[in-house]
């Protein structure tokens, strides 16, 4: 299955900020810029932005730390998931 393009025209403001980013060419550094907004905006997953980036998930990961970007987040359904497993391990215990 083959990938459809289009083209974009950026004005040339843009080519010293793309050119701070890692990357073979430029467009291989507008896809990584542009895959990195799209998972700040948390409008795709970490997966498909390293998809869409054309680098593998660790990569991925790599470029985010370079940029002091996170790319884990702990939800409030993660406590609460961590906090059951909690009660559970601590009744289970005091059971034995």
């Amino acid at each position: 299955m083959g990938m459809d393009f289009f083209q974009v025209n950026l004005p040339t403001d843009f080519l010293p900020l793309i050119n701070s980013l890692d990357g073979i060419s430029i467009d291989g550094k507008v896809k990584v810029s542009l895959a990195i907004g799209l998972f700040v905006e948390k409008q795709v997953t970490l997966a498909k932005a390293a998809e869409l980036s054309g680098k593998t998930v660790g990569e991925f990961i790599d470029l985010l730390r370079l940029k002091k970007i996170s790319w884990m987040e702990y939800t409030e359904e993660h406590l609460d998931d961590d906090e059951r497993a909690i009660r559970e391990l601590l009744r289970d215990s005091s059971n034995e």
